[in-house]
C-alpha cells in the first residue's frame, strides 16, 4: 500500500463559532491533553501513512505551534513527513479557498508530483480510532474509483446538515445527498474518502475548470452513476464535531471508560504534543468523583463528571459539574459552573454563576473575564 494522506484544518469551523474565533477546527482542544487534529493525524500515522499534508484555513498559528516539525506523530522525516500548506484560493488568486476542490487545486503540483498511489482525504472533526489500510484494501478489493467512509447512526440535533448516502446491496453509492439533515436513521459521511491519486488529480482539474468547488456535491452526488463510489461503513466509535452541543457531548462521552478504551487503543495510540508539567495538586478535602484531570493543574474543591485540562486553577468553595474546563482557565473561589465549555485562559471570578444545559451547554470565549 503507498497512500498520502490530506487533512482539511478548517472546512467546518463555523459550525463551533466561539471555539474557533481564535483558532482553526483542527487545534480545538479535546479531552483535557489533546487536539481534534490528533485524531485523523494519528490514524494515518498507525495505518502507515508516513506523508501526510494539512490544508490551512484561518487562525492556524495555534495549529502550527501544535503541529511543530511533526516529531510527535514520527513525521519529521527527509522524504515525506508533515507539510502545512497555507491557505490559498486558486480560483480567485487570493484570500481563502472557497471549498475542497478549490484548496486542492491550490496542491496540485504537489500531487502530481508525488508517486503515491492513494489519497485519503479527511476532514479533522471525527473522533474515532481508525485503520485506514483496511478500508484501502477494501477500495482495492471493489476495484472502487472512490470509497467513502461513513456510520450508520441516527442523528439527534436535526438542525444539523450532513452528507447521506444511499447504498445498494453491493456496498455501491447510488445517490449522495449534501447539505440535509436527516430523518430518522442514515448512512452519515464521516468526513473521509480513498481515492486514487491520479484520478483525483484530473478529477479536479476538470472540476475546477467549470467553477465547482464542492468535492461532495459536484464530484460525490453528481458522479455517483459514472464514477464506482463504494461506501465502507465504520463500525467502531466515532462522534463528529460539528456543533458545541458534540464537543461538549464527545469530551463527556470519554468518562465512559468502554468508550476510551475504544478511542485509546495500546496498539493504536493516540499521539499529541507532549508537555512537561507537574502532576496536578489536590487538597486534602476535595472530591473529584467521574472526571478526567490533566497534570499541571490545582484543584482546592469537589469537582464532579467534569474533563479539565492541563495548568487549571479551582479555587476554594467552587462547585464544577459537568463541564469541559480547558488549559490554563481559572476557577475563582465559590464559582458555580455547570455543562459549560470554558475556552482557555478564561478567567472567572469569585463567585459567579455559569450554568448551561446538556443540550445546549454554556460555551465562554477564550481570553474571556467574567
Amino acid at each position: 500500500m503507498s497512500a498520502v494522506g490530506i487533512i482539511f484544518s478548517g472546512i467546518h469551523a463555523h459550525n463551533l463559532p466561539e471555539i474557533t474565533k481564535k483558532r482553526t477546527l483542527g487545534s480545538v482542544p479535546f479531552g483535557g491533553r489533546y487536539r481534534l487534529i490528533d485524531f485523523v493525524l494519528s490514524n494515518m500515522v498507525n495505518s502507515g501513512i508516513t506523508s501526510v499534508g494539512v490544508i490551512a484555513r484561518n487562525n492556524y498559528q495555534s495549529l502550527l505551534s501544535h503541529l511543530g516539525s511533526g516529531k510527535e506523530w514520527d513525521l519529521s522525516r527527509k522524504f515525506g513527513g508533515l507539510t502545512v500548506f497555507p491557505p490559498y484560493s486558486f480560483s480567485s488568486g487570493s484570500g481563502l479557498y472557497s471549498g475542497r476542490l478549490d484548496a486542492l487545486k491550490s496542491i496540485i503540483s504537489t500531487l502530481e508530483k508525488i508517486n503515491d498511489e492513494y489519497v485519503v482525504l479527511a476532514d479533522c472533526d471525527t473522533v474515532c480510532n481508525m485503520d485506514y489500510s483496511k478500508i484501502i484494501k477494501y477500495h482495492e478489493s471493489v476495484n472502487s474509483d472512490i470509497t467513502v467512509i461513513y456510520q450508520n447512526k441516527c442523528v439527534i440535533d436535526k438542525s444539523l446538515n450532513s452528507t447521506i448516502y444511499d447504498i445498494d446491496d453491493t456496498g455501491r453509492v447510488t445517490t449522495a445527498y449534501v447539505g440535509i439533515a436527516p430523518d430518522g436513521c442514515a448512512n452519515v459521511s464521516l468526513g473521509m474518502w480513498i481515492i486514487k491519486r491520479t484520478l483525483l488529480v484530473s478529477l479536479v482539474n476538470e472540476a475546477v475548470a467549470v467553477g465547482q468547488l464542492s468535492f461532495e456535491k459536484d464530484i460525490i452526488a453528481k458522479r455517483a452513476h459514472s464514477l464506482k463510489i463504494y461506501g465502507y461503513k465504520f463500525e467502531g466509535y466515532a462522534i463528529k464535531i460539528d456543533s458545541n452541543r458534540s464537543l461538549f457531548e464527545a469530551n463527556m462521552n470519554l468518562l465512559n471508560k468502554d468508550i476510551r478504551d475504544e478511542l485509546f487503543k495500546n496498539n493504536n495510540p493516540i499521539y499529541t504534543k507532549v508537555r512537561d508539567e507537574a502532576p496536578t495538586r489536590y487538597a486534602s478535602d476535595v472530591t473529584v468523583k467521574n472526571s478526567l484531570i490533566a497534570n499541571g493543574s490545582l484543584i482546592l474543591s469537589d469537582v464532579e463528571n467534569s474533563v479539565v485540562s492541563r495548568g487549571v486553577y479551582i479555587g476554594k468553595g467552587a462547585k464544577v459539574k459537568n463541564c469541559v474546563i480547558m488549559q490554563g482557565a481559572v476557577i475563582g473561589d465559590n464559582a458555580d459552573i455547570s455543562y459549560a465549555i470554558i475556552d482557555k485562559q478564561c478567567v472567572i471570578k469569585n463567585g459567579r454563576v455559569l450554568a448551561g444545559q446538556s443540550t445546549y451547554p454554556f460555551v465562554l470565549e477564550k481570553n474571556s473575564i467574567v
